[in-house]
């Protein structure tokens, strides 16, 4: 099972956890408190899980939208829902927002390691305060106190376990995680580059633009001789519109059915990166 979908387990494990903890206070917990568990519990449910989807389904955002947003939906709904229809109404928009955030966030990293490990660790830390929270709004007699504190320490226990076997398994498999330790699957390197051709005194060569990505994501020039890139594109594109390299000096929007040209001249030896306008897809140009 790929590493992405055993943390995802995780998070719903512990959310699960939490809900089944609401539903058995739910005499003791009031309304505004039930509203904050149910947002608390579907924006980091929601968020965690959609770094994590973002991440592993790369360039498809939708699935990993829609996946984050669902499940972070049902946390807020059930979290909330033994309170009051508000409180889970509040779990549900929670859920929404989280959803779409986290997963644009995942989609969006081409080094997401230190991202994956800190949702982890913020979710951790989130719910551990939840969980304390919930004692304190549940259990206000001096007697029972000290039994407040019991579950706080074991709910602990359950979060520090959570991060480590999320490090674990990071540590152990990053070939099923994609991006973990390595660029993402829309960044550089992975694929062979495409020489240009070299016609008269000038190279050209055609990079096609489509909604998955640059196609070939890295061609190789010749130096010095002028060069000619053609971005040749199709169809709505997103943030593909925009090709940018602050290395190479270029900021374009494309037009679809239109010569999209750039113009690279006395462009010294070296690898260069250019990106879409949002730094989700990326390719290179070397120079030989």
């Amino acid at each position: 099972m790929p590493v992405t979908f055993v943390n995802a387990l995780l998070i719903v494990v512990v959310t699960a956890y939490f809900v089944l903890l609401v539903h058995r206070r739910r005499e003791k917990l009031t309304c505004m408190a039930g509203m904050l568990i149910a947002m608390t519990v579907g924006m980091m449910m929601s968020v965690t899980l959609g770094v994590l989807f973002g991440v592993y389904f790369q360039q498809d955002l939708t699935t990993s939208t829609i996946l984050a947003v669902v499940a972070g939906m049902m946390g807020g709904y059930a979290a909330g829902r033994p309170i009051s229809l508000m409180a889970a109404m509040d779990g549900l928009l929670a859920g929404i927002m989280g959803g779409m955030m986290g997963a644009m966030l995942g989609a969006m990293l081409l080094f997401p390691t230190a991202m994956v490990w800190f949702v982890n660790i913020l979710f951790a830390v989130v719910m551990l305060v939840l969980r304390r929270l919930i004692d304190e709004e549940s259990e206000s007699a001096d007697k029972e106190e000290s039994e407040a504190k019991r579950p706080f320490f074991r709910s602990g226990a359950i979060m520090v376990g959570l991060i480590a076997l999320t490090g674990l398994l990071l540590a152990g498999g990053k070939t099923s995680l994609p991006g973990v330790g390595q660029a993402s699957g829309h960044a550089a390197g992975g694929h062979a580059a495409a020489q240009a051709e070299i016609t008269g005194d000038v190279q050209e060569a055609t990079i096609y633009v489509s909604a998955s990505g640059y196609s070939p994501q890295h061609i190789e020039l010749t130096a010095g001789v002028p060069a000619r890139i053609h971005f040749q594109t199709a169809g709505d594109i997103g943030c593909l519109r925009q090709v940018v390299s602050k290395e190479l000096g270029i900021d374009q929007i494309l037009e679809a059915g239109r010569h999209n040209y750039i113009l690279l001249t006395d462009v010294k030896p070296g690898t260069y990166r250019y990106t879409c306008g949002m730094g989700m897809y990326e390719g290179t140009i070397t120079v030989k």
